[in-house]
Protein backbone atom coordinates (compact mmCIF):
# COMPACT_ATOMS: atom_id res chain seq x y z
CA UNK A 1 0.00 0.00 0.00
CA UNK A 2 2.61 2.33 0.90
CA UNK A 3 4.46 2.06 -2.16
CA UNK A 4 1.32 2.50 -4.37
CA UNK A 5 0.97 6.02 -2.76
CA UNK A 6 4.32 7.03 -3.09
CA UNK A 7 4.14 5.94 -6.57
CA UNK A 8 1.14 8.12 -7.35
CA UNK A 9 2.98 11.22 -5.20
CA UNK A 10 5.83 10.80 -7.24
CA UNK A 11 3.46 11.00 -10.37
CA UNK A 12 1.45 14.15 -9.15
CA UNK A 13 4.65 16.18 -7.97
CA UNK A 14 6.89 15.38 -11.74
CA UNK A 15 3.36 16.22 -13.55
CA UNK A 16 3.20 19.51 -12.00
CA UNK A 17 6.57 20.43 -13.02
CA UNK A 18 6.46 20.53 -16.57
CA UNK A 19 2.29 22.09 -16.69
CA UNK A 20 2.89 25.96 -18.21
CA UNK A 21 1.87 28.83 -15.41
CA UNK A 22 -1.63 29.22 -14.68
CA UNK A 23 -2.09 33.19 -15.53
CA UNK A 24 -1.87 33.16 -19.78
CA UNK A 25 0.18 35.86 -20.48
CA UNK A 26 -1.73 39.22 -21.54
CA UNK A 27 0.66 40.99 -24.34
CA UNK A 28 1.99 42.99 -25.40
CA UNK A 29 4.43 40.69 -26.90
CA UNK A 30 8.38 41.13 -25.89
CA UNK A 31 11.58 39.65 -26.89
CA UNK A 32 14.52 40.70 -25.65
CA UNK A 33 18.77 39.34 -26.38
CA UNK A 34 18.82 37.00 -23.73
CA UNK A 35 15.43 35.36 -25.52
CA UNK A 36 17.29 35.18 -29.03
CA UNK A 37 20.74 34.22 -27.19
CA UNK A 38 18.69 31.40 -25.60
CA UNK A 39 16.74 29.88 -28.35
CA UNK A 40 18.33 31.06 -31.65
CA UNK A 41 20.06 28.38 -33.37
CA UNK A 42 18.20 25.14 -31.17
CA UNK A 43 16.67 22.71 -32.81
CA UNK A 44 12.35 23.32 -32.19
CA UNK A 45 10.35 21.24 -30.55
CA UNK A 46 6.68 21.63 -30.39
CA UNK A 47 7.13 21.46 -26.61
CA UNK A 48 8.87 24.86 -26.79
CA UNK A 49 6.64 26.83 -28.36
CA UNK A 50 4.61 27.59 -24.78
CA UNK A 51 7.84 27.99 -22.77
CA UNK A 52 9.00 30.55 -25.33
CA UNK A 53 5.56 32.50 -25.97
CA UNK A 54 5.15 32.41 -22.33
CA UNK A 55 9.03 33.97 -21.94
CA UNK A 56 7.93 37.09 -24.41
CA UNK A 57 4.11 37.19 -22.81
CA UNK A 58 2.67 36.81 -25.82
CA UNK A 59 -1.08 36.17 -26.13
CA UNK A 60 -0.90 33.98 -29.07
CA UNK A 61 2.40 32.65 -30.89
CA UNK A 62 2.41 30.99 -34.37
CA UNK A 63 5.98 29.08 -35.65
CA UNK A 64 6.30 29.89 -39.23
CA UNK A 65 8.85 27.65 -41.72
CA UNK A 66 10.76 29.62 -44.69
CA UNK A 67 7.94 30.30 -47.55
CA UNK A 68 5.05 29.59 -45.09
CA UNK A 69 2.24 32.01 -45.93
CA UNK A 70 1.57 34.29 -43.25
CA UNK A 71 -0.52 37.64 -42.69
CA UNK A 72 1.01 40.63 -42.83
CA UNK A 73 -1.24 42.31 -40.03
CA UNK A 74 0.68 43.64 -36.76
CA UNK A 75 -0.85 41.92 -33.46
CA UNK A 76 1.35 43.60 -30.52
CA UNK A 77 0.49 40.54 -28.55
CA UNK A 78 1.54 38.27 -31.28
CA UNK A 79 5.10 35.95 -31.15
CA UNK A 80 6.87 34.78 -34.45
CA UNK A 81 8.63 32.12 -34.22
CA UNK A 82 10.50 32.06 -37.27
CA UNK A 83 12.67 28.62 -38.40
CA UNK A 84 15.42 27.47 -40.88
CA UNK A 85 15.31 24.90 -43.47
CA UNK A 86 16.46 22.60 -41.10
CA UNK A 87 13.72 23.19 -38.21
CA UNK A 88 16.20 25.23 -36.11
CA UNK A 89 14.94 28.50 -34.51
CA UNK A 90 16.39 31.32 -36.46
CA UNK A 91 14.66 34.21 -34.92
CA UNK A 92 12.00 35.08 -32.76
CA UNK A 93 9.45 38.22 -33.27
CA UNK A 94 6.80 40.14 -32.26
CA UNK A 95 3.81 41.34 -34.58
Amino acid sequence: MKLILISAAVLTATGCTSMPPVTPPTGPCGVDDAMRRRFIGTDFKLTMRDEIQYGANARTARVLRPDDAATMDMQPDRLNILLDDNGKVNDLRCG
